[in-house]
């Protein structure tokens, strides 16, 4: 019968050919557009964890050169003693040697003259119109990347064509009346950023066009190297570090992670993907769903063909199931009693597609699953890290006592416990008798084992309850809660005795002075009882030392 505007056949072809390409192209649209956003928020969401990484990283490399040119700057010698003399030189010498992006370390007198360095380099140079040593004078200084100046001719560039470039880190070196005697200072390779951002990001980044820029906050460009004073970061990136694209006039479209630096000098890091390579995957999507929907519409319309030669039963009995498995309704069967091979054929087909709909469903659910687990797993890793970073905030590195940082967080709470308990509260400061002497004598390898033997017996004597921190250098503090005036001398009596009684590595005999506070009900603050402490540890030190007085 030949095909007719009117006839059943060719209305039922267009009708259901036209529906179908409609509901192809919707649930197309929907899929494209679900999980294109996806795609592109865990593009952008690994940018920024890329970024975070970098920054946290990078800072905390930057504290912990600090930390090392804090600690150099409390263990060199004090007055009394010649600044250029060959201890000096050997201790800035094995600091260089500790790390190898180091170029050079120093110590300046007051008027920031060079009086010695590793390897002699620079000594007897003015150093004092330079911004780490004029910055310095009042407090440790992290500089911003600079191209060297003093050292230029000194040291081999480090490829080709690239000048030299360093970090600087300075602290101010104080005798024990507080009086400024200089400054210790080091210049840091900046290539050591780029071993940094090479362990962070992922193997592909390179082939994915991944790269990290960072620039200070006037937005001059430190890396990567082929870029510094040729490029400068656009206005709006440094103003807005929350952007996710951003279009470079001369290179395109980026997606982008940024993450600035809190601490000195306050750079901000940039993770940039070329917007084509991180929206491929997009592309191959929507290319993949374009074809899929066509083969299905074209498919749909020539079932719909061969559909309409048969009885509308059959038809009406697959539409009722089919109705039903949609409000999730999956008591009904595909089976219909139809003599004819294409209805049974579409019957069956219909069958094998919900199976497998049902078995996609179950695997998206286990794979959900899986996902959970990968989010939780990860989640007590970040956990498990940020404990560990707090450990190491609040420990001292050499002894493993508590720091200075947790000293005086202690020292509050007990305070205020004191306060609310009206119970009685004792402070000891405790410091080793001619320390000085012992690293004249043995040098400061043997004066640090002295110090963990200090801490070592400090942590045998002293009570459950009592809290011990190493307060920097040679000086330790013991807090006793709950402990009278009498408890608190039995107490340091029995820290003095044991040590006394000791033999410390190389040294032999080390002794100990203990200066006793004790909270007073009309104290303002927790300094007022550790003042009384500190006058009286200085009344030991002016009695004979080896002793305890209150």
């Amino acid at each position: 019968m030949p095909l007719t505007s009117d006839s059943f056949r060719l209305r039922l072809v267009l009708l259901f050919g036209g529906l179908s390409i409609a509901f192809m192209l919707g649930i197309t649209l929907y899929i494209n557009r679900v999980a294109t956003a996806h795609i592109i928020e865990d593009g952008e969401e690994r940018l920024r964890n890329l970024a975070f990484n970098v920054a946290l990283v990078v800072e905390n490399n930057l504290e912990e050169r600090q930390r090392e040119i804090h600690l150099l700057s409390h263990s060199l010698p004090k007055p009394g003693q010649r600044l250029e003399n060959d201890n000096i030189r050997r201790m800035l010498a094995l600091a260089k040697k500790a790390y190898r992006h180091y170029a050079w370390i120093g110590l300046t007198d007051a008027d920031g003259v060079v009086r010695v360095a590793a390897d002699g380099m620079l000594e007897g140079v003015d150093a004092s119109r330079r911004d780490w040593f004029a910055q310095s004078r009042t407090g440790d200084f992290i500089g911003d990347v600079h191209e060297a100046v003093l050292l230029a001719k000194k040291l081999p560039a480090p490829a080709p064509g690239e000048p030299l470039r360093f970090v600087d880190f300075a602290s101010p070196v104080h005798d024990e009346a507080g009086r400024f005697l200089g400054v210790v200072a080091s210049h840091a390779h900046w290539r050591w950023v780029d071993e940094v951002i090479h362990q962070i990001l992922p193997a592909d980044a390179e082939q994915n066009g991944i790269e990290v820029l960072i620039a200070n906050p006037q937005g001059k460009i430190l890396y990567p190297f082929k870029a510094v004073n040729e490029a400068h970061l656009p206005d709006p990136l440094r103003q807005d570090p929350r952007l996710t694209r951003f279009h470079w006039p001369e290179n395109g479209d980026y997606m982008i992670g940024m993450q600035r630096i809190d601490s000195e000098p306050g750079w901000l890091i940039i993770v940039r993907q070329s917007a084509d390579l991180a929206l491929a995957p997009v592309t191959r999507l929507h290319y993949s769903l374009l074809i899929i929907g066509v083969a299905v519409a074209l498919l749909f319309m020539i079932l719909a063909y061969w559909i309409a030669i048969t009885l509308s039963r059959p038809l009406e009995r697959l539409a009722q199931v089919a109705q039903a498995i949609e409000h999730d309704d999956e008591s009904g069967s595909f089976a219909v009693d139809c003599r004819l091979r294409e209805i049974r054929t579409l019957a069956d087909s219909l069958r094998d597609m919900f199976s497998h709909l049902r078995a996609s469903k179950k695997a998206l659910q286990e794979a959900n699953a899986s996902l959970e687990e990968k989010v939780d797993r990860r989640t007590r890793e970040l956990r498990e890290a940020n404990l560990a970073l707090e450990q190491l905030a609040r420990h001292d590195t050499l002894t493993g006592l508590h720091n200075r940082l947790a000293a005086n967080e202690r020292l509050r709470s007990e305070f205020q416990r004191s306060r609310r308990s009206q119970q009685e509260e004792a402070l000891l400061v405790i410091d080793v008798d001619h320390f000085k002497r012992v690293n004249d004598t043995w040098g400061h390898e043997t004066g640090d084992q002295v110090l963990i033997h200090i801490a070592d017996q400090l942590k045998a004597s002293a009570r459950q309850t009592d809290f011990v921190a190493r307060l920097g250098g040679e000086e330790f503090l013991a807090i006793l809660p709950d402990t009278s005036p009498a408890g608190a001398m039995i107490v340091a009596e029995k820290i003095r005795a044991g040590i006394a009684d000791s033999t410390a590595p190389t040294v032999g005999r080390v002794t100990v002075s203990i200066g006793v506070g004790i909270v007073e009900a009309d104290d303002k603050d927790e300094d007022d009882a550790l003042r009384r402490a500190d006058q009286a540890l200085y009344r030991a030190k002016g009695g004979g030392r080896n002793c305890v007085m209150r």
